[in-house]
């Protein structure tokens, strides 16, 4: 039954990673940096700028070694995700291997080291990082070996030697890597060796620390700077805490045997002191998952060392009928859950989603590449470097040094203030809000929201063109041409009809969007109104008539209002004109502390008595008002869907 479930899940695995493979497009917010300085390795630039106040503002997070492999492929054939993913998914096929190696040499066991391997795969962060082009598989494959090398080995001094070279091509590839293998490595061979482990420990140590100076010197400090002062990044618990969550659900059975491992192992298992530390590092490694712009890759070596505990388990099992039925059976559970959470999480979620919206991204793509210029991006930035053109900014990376008072942004903010780049994607879902605040500074959204409009949205992009550019002339900023009524606020990033109105959705902090009269009339707000008004208008589209405008959700995400204190509840008949500012938008998403994006809703009925506005016999007949702003129709728009704010042409 285990071996069933094993091998769906190995299937579910080549699946997943031969359709991601070969899909053209990023997959990864990460994966444009690599490629980036991969092409900045192959024309002989350096990555490791000590200087970062000039373009491009760019940062190499980790050492060289997997940009270094990528860099002689990129030059050869042009920039593309294939030759990483393929790196990637071949490095999650060798540490299965090294794994499964690992325990049969100590067991003799194949059954319990196919378990090992295959368990390996399935696990969910495994699969899906498996697919990307970044570079933490090639490190975990590098380590993974060495753990390998010395346990099949302990008393070869040439094989400790393999290994440690082993050791810090896998820290110069990824820097987090210096603890959980080096550890284990050491700690193994202080229980046959004390020499050999104190050479080990010699060699490993020594090399790193040459070859971290030479690339420092060479740099002239910008190595430092680079993986260590830019990778100190915001902690957060709450951060860390869900990330654990995540964890304990998807993977209980095994961090239960891994609990008992840690108890019952030491001195009764032939191995415990190299897979006992393995463990303790990683799990240490892992806990830096709190860090703001961590993911799964974290969880990677921890995933590894769960995988030597399981195959441990089954093999120590083997004496006892009865228990090794009882791990076969749980394994068999939790490999179950693994491949749901991967169904979940990877596949329906994320994998699926970016096929859906393929095309979407084509077009994304071919906007790219015709647009001449300097191109802004932050989820599809991969898309700049498909074009054979460099990043200008990584904008998460600077945005945190920005916060952390390491990067003046003076210089690059006055560049979106004078309108200099030609195209600014910028991605934005409500699922990840966060994603949002995370990548961009307010100074940043702030000049991007005077200078630049919304032309479009793409892909959950947001595609933003200087406010004097051509395509940039039919969105006024306050009216459209010949519209009856101005616009009741700004739309930076777009509007979304609802069923009891249309959202006009700003951008910026609460009490600072402004709502404006669409026109002159007559203002009521009743007693009971907290965070909503109405202008009664004669209308202009049927003369004779009148028509109330309705603006409303202009509260704060507890419920104040935000509407200017000159129009209180009960205010009734008060004159305003076209263009008063009337409130601000704001964050009420209908109860308490649920805020929503930041907007005003929109909507104009019928006249009639003030009392009878929102009840249903009025939401039944609101008015469309697409004719009296001058904007475009819903055009198949659905319920909430949000779109770029477009004038009638």
């Amino acid at each position: 039954m285990l071996l069933f479930f094993l091998s769906a899940a190995a299937l579910i695995f080549l699946i997943y990673t031969a359709v991601s493979v070969f899909y053209p497009y990023p997959l990864d917010y990460g994966e444009a940096p690599l490629v980036d300085q991969a092409m900045r390795l192959a024309a002989g630039q350096n990555i490791y700028r000590p200087d970062i106040s000039s373009p491009p503002y760019t940062i190499a997070n980790y050492p060289p070694l997997y940009v270094l492999a990528l860099a002689p492929i990129v030059g050869l054939f042009g920039p593309s995700f294939l030759a990483g993913r393929v790196i990637s998914i071949l490095c999650a096929l060798a540490t299965a291997r090294f794994l499964a190696l690992t325990i049969d040499g100590q067991t003799k066991d194949r059954k319990a080291a196919l378990a090992t391997g295959l368990i390996f795969l399935a696990i969910p962060y495994v699969t899906h990082w498996s697919s990307l082009l970044r570079i933490d598989l090639l490190a975990l494959a590098l380590s993974t070996a060495a753990l390998y090398l010395l346990a099949r080995w302990p008393a070869d001094r040439r094989k400790m030697v393999w290994a440690a070279l082993l050791l810090v091509a896998a820290i110069y590839t990824r820097q987090s890597y210096a603890l959980a293998a080096p550890l284990a490595t050491f700690a193994w061979s202080w229980t046959h060796d004390r020499r050999r482990a104190l050479e080990l420990a010699a060699l490993t140590s020594g090399l790193a620390l040459i070859l971290f100076l030479a690339l420092n010197i060479l740099t002239r400090g910008g190595f430092f700077f680079h993986i260590v002062t830019a990778n100190v990044n915001e902690f957060g618990l709450e951060r860390l805490a869900w990330n654990l969550r995540q964890l304990l659900k998807a993977t209980p059975i095994l961090l239960v045997m891994a609990g008992a491992f840690l108890v019952l192992a030491p001195g009764r298992w032939p191995a415990w002191s190299l897979l006992v530390p393995y463990l303790i590092g990683s799990f240490l490694s892992a806990l830096t998952i709190g860090k703001i712009g961590s993911n799964v890759n974290y969880f990677l070596e921890l995933s590894a060392a769960l995988s030597l505990v399981t195959g441990a388990f089954v093999a120590w099992s083997r004496r006892y009928t009865w228990l090794r039925a009882v791990i076969l059976v749980l394994l068999a559970l939790q490999t179950g859950r693994l491949m749901e959470t991967t169904l979940e999480n990877h596949v329906d979620s994320s994998l699926a989603t970016r096929l859906g919206r393929e095309g979407a991204i084509g077009d994304l793509d071919r906007l790219v590449a015709r647009t001449e210029g300097t191109v802004l991006a932050d989820e599809y930035m991969g898309l700049i470097t498909l074009q054979d053109r460099p990043l200008y900014i990584q904008p998460f990376e600077m945005t945190q040094l920005a916060r952390a008072g390491r990067w003046d942004q003076t210089a690059f903010v006055e560049g979106i203030r004078n309108q200099e780049f030609p195209l600014v994607l910028v991605y934005y879902h409500p699922a990840f809000a966060a994603l949002h605040e995370e990548r961009w500074t307010a100074e940043m959204l702030s000049a991007l929201e005077r200078s630049y409009m919304l032309a479009d949205r793409v892909a959950d992009t947001y595609v933003y063109r200087p406010r004097s550019s051509p395509e940039s002339a039919s969105i006024g900023p306050d009216a459209c041409p010949g519209a009856p009524w101005r616009l009741p606020s700004r739309n930076a990033l777009g509007v979304a009809w609802q069923e009891d109105g249309l959202d006009f959705i700003g951008q910026g902090p609460t009490n600072r969007v402004l709502v404006y009269a669409v026109a002159d009339g007559l203002l009521t707000r009743l007693p009971d109104w907290e965070n909503r008004v109405a202008i009664l208008h004669d209308d202009p589209l049927r003369p004779g008539q009148q028509v109330w405008s309705l603006y409303s959700d202009m509260a704060d995400s507890a419920g104040v209002s935000t509407i200017v204190s000159s129009f209180a509840p009960g205010s009734a008949g008060v004159p305003v004109t076209a263009g008063q500012l009337l409130g601000y938008q704001g964050t009420w998403g209908g109860r308490p502390f649920w805020p929503v994006w930041l907007h005003v809703r929109f909507a104009l009925v019928p006249a009639g008595e003030e009392d009878a506005l929102f009840s249903e016999a009025a939401l039944a007949n609101l008015i469309d008002p697409a004719p009296y702003l001058g904007i475009m129709d819903r055009n198949g728009a659905g319920e909430g869907d949000l779109r770029p704010l477009k004038c009638q042409e």
